[in-house]
């Protein structure tokens, strides 16, 4: 069973995208700090640069597989059944 397209999903998309990335790039800042300054710190300068980078990544993210999967509903219901059962 597929789910429709709604506003909610939409939302939750957005912002499990947003979350995921976020963690991705704290991650990836430590990463990379500890590479080449052998520790590990993350200042609030990072955090923040990370936080408004996830945001954006979510944000488009999010809203292109809402977009695809709105495209996707109106080709379904706009195609004959094709009557290979």
């Amino acid at each position: 069973m597929k789910r429709k397209p709604t506003i909610r999903l939409l939302l939750l998309s957005i912002l499990y995208g947003s979350i995921i990335f976020f963690l991705l790039g704290i991650v990836l800042r430590l990463i990379i700090n500890f590479i080449y300054l052998k520790n590990f710190s993350v200042d609030e300068q990072d955090i923040f640069k990370a936080g408004v980078l996830s945001l954006i990544a979510g944000t488009a993210g999010g809203t292109g597989s809402w977009i695809f999967a709105k495209i996707d509903e109106r080709k379904t219901s706009k195609s004959p059944p094709s009557g290979h059962e």
